[in-house]
């Protein structure tokens, strides 16, 4: 399924709204208020972790979730993402029959890899170790790729039940601009050493550690995939069973076709695309290659691979800003000397 990530926090924890779902707006401010048991605007200092609000977010009502772990924050469980309530933030109570129509958005995760961070050994050397919390490298690469994909594609492969959360486990593809093809974002991230490593063993191993202390959005027990059938999995899940559900997974072109066809038959066209964006980049083999190329100028010798970086660095940030509005214009006298 097409989809859009609204809220990336890292590659085991991220949320998804498909692009043909249409988020729930509640009724206007009026039919809203006069429904039951509503009453007045809720006092921030009296709200209680997972209590259900209604809140006026951009001049819309829409359904949220309170949260108080680490602060206090609203997550909007149809956009999929948070809201740092304030002073000016309206919230009331969710009128009950609101809290029983599903959410569009579903807690997402990459599945089979692992987290690598950096160890000294015994001998003095720098080596990659195995761990369960993802760098900080890793997920800002993470988020460029999203950030600068055409596209994104969701392939689920099972649905993982803990005592705070379903998380949909499954495979995620990136379209580039000027690419037609989708690539596995694993492989894209392994093509980096330092950020996981492809290891089903230890990932199995680890579940119970790897879905657990998780934000609570009770909300995301509503699986939003009505036309895919996927099994349900515990943490309890063995390597065994857990080969044998990957092998039935279709693979990214057979997913795609049945992707394409809708219940009566019709043809689903794909919503539309974000804006095309240029990807400066390198690979892994164009790194290997010019990590160890030095290119002398005016006598002084420098290391291709820096000199490529600083340029790839220079083309994003004229990416980034070409598009920009000017805010003015700079005069000045100097110079403008009359004889």
């Amino acid at each position: 399924m097409n989809i859009n990530i609204t809220t990336f926090i890292n590659p085991f924890s991220f949320f998804c709204m498909p692009e043909a779902s249409q988020k729930i707006n509640l009724p206007e401010n009026d039919q809203i208020l006069s429904s039951p048991n509503v009453g007045s605007s809720i006092d921030p200092s009296k709200v209680n972790h997972g209590q259900y609000v209604a809140v006026l977010w951009q001049s819309r009502w829409t359904r949220g979730i309170i949260t108080m772990e680490s602060q206090c924050l609203i997550w909007l469980i149809d956009f999929g993402i948070y809201l740092r309530p304030n002073e000016k933030t309206v919230f009331i109570s969710l009128p009950p029959e609101y809290k029983k129509l599903p959410t569009k958005v579903f807690e997402a995760s990459i599945h089979g890899v692992m987290p690598l961070d950096k160890r000294i050994n015994e001998s003095c050397e720098i080596e990659n170790q195995i761990c369960t919390n993802w760098n900080k490298g890793a997920i800002e690469k993470m988020q460029e790729i999203i950030k600068y994909s055409k596209r994104l594609y969701f392939v689920p492969v099972a649905v993982i039940s803990t005592k705070e959360n379903d998380v949909v486990l499954g495979n995620l593809y990136f379209e580039a601009s000027g690419c037609s093809s989708l690539v596995n974002i694993v492989d894209e991230l392994e093509g980096w050493p330092v950020f996981l490593e492809k290891n089903e063993s230890a990932y199995i191993q680890n579940l119970s550690v790897l879905y657990s202390n998780r934000r609570r959005h009770r909300a995301c027990l509503l699986k939003p995939l009505p036309n895919v059938t996927i099994p349900n999995i515990s943490t309890n899940l063995s390597l065994e069973e857990y080969n044998s559900i990957c092998g039935k997974v279709l693979d990214i072109c057979e997913a795609r076709k049945s992707d394409c066809a809708s219940e009566d038959g019709s043809t689903v066209v794909n919503a539309k695309l974000k804006e095309q964006k240029t990807i400066y980049t390198l690979t892994f083999e164009e790194i290997e290659m010019y990590s160890n190329m030095y290119i002398t100028i005016a006598g002084q010798e420098y290391n291709a691979l820096n000199l490529l970086l600083n340029k790839i660095r220079d083309l994003r940030m004229c990416e980034k800003y070409k598009n920009a509005k000017p805010i003015g214009r700079a005069t000045t006298r100097l110079g403008s000397t009359h004889n």
